[in-house]
């Protein structure tokens, strides 16, 4: 079985629980993604027209930018093979809603494990806009089945 798991950059310790305990580890083989997200680029240029400026940003800045992102993602598809030793890294860039349904399509996935939002724009904790946009694209589009992990209740929340 080929599992694709869907790293945020604070989700592998949720991906790797589950992939543990709900799969046996010997009949897997595992693909970790991470994708770089293009989506900042075009609101930063938007906002840099606001104030009556080029939209682009200089080419030095733009590589700086390049250099950080491309350095976090190898830094987050590290630590996730540190939890999931022996998993295939696979990093993409674009959309991250649509480099994930393309690579699970590529990749010949069997399963996506993919957590519903990222803590830090955490929304309800159930209910319809309990999942965010990209975890809604890839469970509307993905070309396999997807394991949906959400994290353990806080004490005091809901039961």
């Amino acid at each position: 079985m080929r599992v694709l798991c869907c790293l945020d950059g604070t989700n592998i310790a949720q991906i790797s629980t589950a992939v543990s305990q709900m799969l046996r580890a010997d009949s897997l083989t595992l693909g970790l993604l991470y994708v770089i997200d293009i989506g900042p680029h075009g609101e930063m240029e938007r906002q840099r027209e606001r104030f009556l400026r080029r939209p682009e940003l200089p080419p030095a800045r733009r590589e700086q930018m390049r250099q950080a992102e491309e350095a976090s993602a190898q830094d987050i598809l590290q630590e996730g093979n540190r939890y999931l030793s022996g998993a295939e890294l696979l990093q993409r860039q674009g959309r991250p809603e649509h480099e994930i349904v393309q690579c699970a399509a590529a990749w010949a996935a069997d399963l996506v494990v993919i957590c519903p939002r990222s803590p830090r724009n955490a929304g309800p904790p159930l209910g319809p806009k309990s999942v965010g946009h990209v975890a809604r694209f890839v469970l509307d589009h993905a070309p396999c089945p997807v394991l949906l992990v959400r994290s353990a209740p806080q004490a005091g929340g809901l039961r």
